[in-house]
């Protein structure tokens, strides 16, 4: 979305100094981390305190964040709801910045029109001001929103409403707070109304590129498909918590016929098509996309379309561009100018929001090392640049890539820290108020053990796992756990035991459960979880 700006002059007149997250804060953010690969523990350590929360800065109002992390790439004072601000809002989420989200949240809320719209960029100092280029303008609205896109074709028609869902959804699974639920919850089924006024009766959801601009993919792109079904199912779940069952049914049912027209119409022989132009039909000639990466991690593929395209994307080293994660297709050099409104190919490149899809399709596959591989790619290129990270990586012709794009740019180093809790740690805080922890490790970790601290909800929970064993520490209200371990165990059931006392210990679905009772931080609980010899 990065490259909606104002004018040059409009920037300069309002650059300021950004107020960086003050040393206390960042330690009370960054939790001890325990990684068997430091070079990881260093990169998130630094993804976090230099790039995330350096980002927030309340001087321009309280819950704002720049999309870099010098306070000034692309604007200083402007909001980009559409695709950073969920990058974003989960990042400062893990990273225990509730406050800054939730004032985010009615900020952005604030702009929302009556039909469900959101904007894709908030630009205050371009209110009423056309932007773009010679070619290719739009004019912001009057309160600063940009709800229409300056490139030919309007792409990203479809990413804000996905972006505002995904954003209640986890702040929900965050503070479990019903009663703020509730009273958003007529608000986020705008957005997905207005999302379903973009889907057809078949069940395609047009408005172009998703995340991509530059090439636009007019007129259904198939990363819009999984992610708007996504987000239907997210809303749906979020409706059931409320119990509105017949919103979550009509969501449900909207969701199941995207998936139905997404697996018949886009799936060509052995993989998806990249997009469905109005004119020229399916457009699958650039190789493996991002849309198969987008198709296995949102759970769109079927069992048996799954089974046809992992093994093809698993191993396949041209998606990372001189090592990069994750480019959007295998044959970059194949794209045709027909398929640019636009004159640059700015998107096609290496980006975080595409390694994401990638590493969400990897914690689904189960493959830890492929995770870990992925993040010590971009914990290498992170390093080599003071830990800061670049907007695109082009791939060159001979092989290399070219950092393009905004300096100190949040995308890469906010899902850094997004992949390595939700994939790497598997760390899932459940609509229910569970919090399960189920790993996508490489077999190396659970041999040398791994772990963290955790604090969310005046909760605390400090845990190491190795092998079939949990050694854990917990203060706060009464809370369940569940963990699911690499293997059943072949010598003797799980068995639990909290402060030297035995505790009751289920099973379900792989996922082995306990209750912590309440405790404090004076006497907090002591865990100790396994099975085997």
């Amino acid at each position: 979305m990065r490259r909606i700006r104002p004018s040059t002059s409009v920037c300069c007149a309002l650059l300021l100094t950004v107020a960086s997250a003050s040393p206390a804060a960042t330690k009370a953010a960054v939790r001890d981390l325990d990684l068997p690969d430091r070079a990881l523990v260093a990169a998130y350590e630094q993804a976090a305190s230099k790039n995330v929360l350096a980002a927030v800065n309340p001087g321009v109002f309280p819950g704002y964040w720049c999309v870099c992390a010098d306070g000034q790439g692309f604007g200083y004072g402007n909001t980009y709801p559409s695709l950073d601000g969920h990058q974003m809002t989960d990042a400062l989420l893990w990273l225990g910045q509730v406050d800054v989200v939730l004032a985010n949240w009615e900020y952005v809320r604030s702009f929302q029109r009556a039909d469900g719209q959101l904007p894709l960029a908030i630009l205050p100092a371009a209110a009423g001001k056309e932007i773009g280029q010679a070619t290719a303008k739009s004019t912001v609205d009057a309160n600063g929103g940009l709800y229409r896109h300056w490139v030919t074709g309007n792409p990203l028609a479809a990413l804000a409403g996905p972006t505002y869902i995904q954003n209640a959804d986890v702040i929900f699974r965050y503070t479990q707070d019903r009663r703020w639920l509730a009273d958003q919850l007529p608000s986020i089924n705008r957005a997905a109304e207005y999302l379903a006024s973009l889907t057809t009766a078949e069940g395609a959801v047009g408005g172009a590129g998703y995340y991509l601009e530059r090439p636009t993919r007019i007129e259904f792109d198939g990363v819009s498909q999984c992610f708007a079904a996504d987000a239907f199912r997210r809303a749906a779940a979020l409706n059931r918590v409320v119990s509105d069952d017949a919103t979550a049914r009509r969501l449900e049912q909207l969701a199941d016929r995207i998936q139905h027209h997404f697996d018949t119409r886009f799936w060509v022989r052995d993989h998806f098509a990249e997009y469905d132009h109005p004119q020229r039909g399916l457009i699958a000639s650039h190789g493996l996309t991002d849309v198969d990466w987008a198709a296995i991690a949102t759970g769109m593929a079927t069992p048996d379309q799954q089974a046809t395209l992992w093994p093809q994307l698993r191993d396949e080293a041209r998606f990372h561009y001189d090592g990069m994660p994750t480019g959007i297709s295998t044959r970059p050099e194949t794209y045709e100018a027909w398929e640019f409104t636009h004159p640059d190919r700015h998107d096609l490149a290496a980006m975080g929001r595409v390694w994401y899809s990638e590493a969400w399709a990897r914690a689904r596959m189960g493959d830890g090392a492929g995770l870990v591989a992925g993040l010590l790619a971009v914990s290498r290129v992170g390093k080599a640049n003071d830990y800061y990270w670049r907007e695109r990586y082009h791939p060159r012709a001979d092989g290399g890539c070219s950092a393009a794009g905004a300096e100190k740019y949040c995308e890469y180093p906010a899902n850094l820290i997004r992949i390595t809790q939700r994939f790497l740690l598997g760390v899932d805080l459940r609509l229910d108020g569970t919090i399960v922890l189920a790993p996508t490790v490489p077999s190396d970790y659970w041999k040398r053990g791994f772990g963290q601290t955790l604090a969310w909800r005046n909760r605390k929970l400090s845990y190491r796992l190795q092998a079939n064993r949990l050694a854990a520490t917990y203060q706060g209200p009464a809370q369940r756990l569940g963990v699911r371990f690499p293997a059943e165990p072949a010598h003797a059931p799980f068995t639990g035991e909290i402060n030297g006392h035995s505790v009751a210990v289920t099973t379900k679905d792989g996922i082995v459960f306990v209750d912590f009772p309440m405790s404090t931080s004076k006497n907090p609980c002591s865990l100790a979880l396994g099975g085997g010899r």
